[in-house]
């Protein structure tokens, strides 16, 4: 009797056991996915031809402790100058309300295979910002606030450096003070000042 029972109760843990055992979700797709026959017969996934171009841009901004940057990956509709001022409010660098009064490239490319660099260009692809202001912070804030300028621009528009301008004037503050040969340079090594 004691086999029976002893039994009885093995088989009974294996069943409860069993029974609370997760089972995996059934998936189910939010979207019907469009998809096309190749030819060799499989399908594939087919883009939404209605769904917009995208450029894809690096916006820096200030660490925790204003002692580096960090860099997020944005998408964008269109690549210019107020729309990254934008992404730059909204990642809290500029103050809401900033406006880009000009945004100016000049210089050509550089020099290299099948591009010739006339005499007196150094090649150098140098953009000039203009805002409309620029916060004021202290010294270190002031580095986090001119490097993610700097390095977001530098990159979006390909420029080997920046100058920076508040209301036509050269960026001045407290703390750092440009003059007419001053200009921001890409941080490399901008996760640690």
């Amino acid at each position: 009797m004691k086999k029976i029972t002893m039994c009885f109760v093995g088989a009974m843990t294996v069943l409860s056991l069993a029974a609370c055992t997760p089972t995996a979700p059934k998936e189910t797709p939010t979207q019907p996915i469009e998809t096309a026959e190749t030819k060799d017969g499989k399908a594939e996934k087919v883009p939404d031809p209605n769904a917009p171009e995208l450029d894809l841009v690096s916006i820096y901004s200030g660490n925790d402790d204003a002692t580096g940057l960090v860099m997020n990956m944005e998408g964008i509709e269109e690549l210019d100058a107020q729309h990254i001022v934008d992404l730059l409010i909204s990642a809290g660098v500029l103050e809401e309300g900033t406006v880009v009064n000009s945004f100016e490239v000049a210089g050509g490319e550089k020099a290299g295979p099948g591009v010739e660099v006339s005499e007196g260009d150094s090649g150098e692809r140098i953009g000039t910002l203009d805002l409309s202001k620029v916060p004021s912070s202290g010294t270190s804030g002031e580095m986090v606030i001119l490097g993610s300028i700097g390095n977001t621009f530098i990159e979006s528009f390909e420029l080997d450096k920046l100058k920076l301008l508040v209301n036509g004037e050269n960026y001045s503050s407290g703390h750092i003070e440009h003059g007419d040969d001053d200009y921001l340079t890409f941080i490399t090594n901008y996760e640690k000042f």
